[in-house]
């Protein structure tokens, strides 16, 4: 089988993957509101990642995001992580309060005290085209550059075999 061809059904395979919600996550906790800080601009659209394959077993995917940064929206790229025992994600949120504020939370794991624990070390890391962000009225968004996880690891390459 030719090496593009083998290369688009990894693509696509992975793609698939995430898209079927087999991709396992970290069990949630909710963020607690004093979490929230209040934010200029609501978030772009979000990216579309490649996940890369699960590298162990136990692994968990953590969804990339957007996280507000020196008055601009900047993309977390999603990774692969094993979760300490005991511990919960609260993923980022954004919303309005009722004075019509926008509010925004970044990610952030957690006891089951909900207290703020330390970040589990990227084992694989997604991949994301890069380039402007066009929201749904054809507007490019202005944002910052992607960021790659704390003492990430870089992502494995696709197996080029199928069998």
């Amino acid at each position: 089988m030719s090496n593009s061809r083998t290369s688009t059904l990894g693509v696509l395979s992975c793609i698939a993957i995430a898209c079927s919600g087999s991709v396992p996550h970290a069990p949630y906790m909710a963020q607690p509101s004093t979490a929230l800080t209040a934010v200029a601009v609501p978030p772009p659209p979000g990216r579309v990642e490649l996940v890369p394959p699960s590298p162990v077993s136990g692994a968990v995917w953590v969804d990339g995001e957007w996280t507000f940064q020196r008055g601009r929206w900047a993309w977390n790229l999603g990774h692969w992580v094993v979760p300490p025992e005991g511990t919960f994600l609260s993923p980022w949120t954004t919303v309005r309060g009722v004075d019509g504020t926008l509010f925004h939370a970044p990610s952030v794991w957690r006891d089951a005290k909900g207290q703020p624990v330390a970040s589990p070390v990227p084992l694989a890391i997604a991949t994301v085209q890069a380039g402007p962000v066009v929201d749904a009225e054809g507007s490019t968004e202005p944002t910052g550059r992607t960021l790659k996880p704390i003492s990430a690891s870089p992502s494995p390459e696709p197996s080029s075999t199928i069998r």
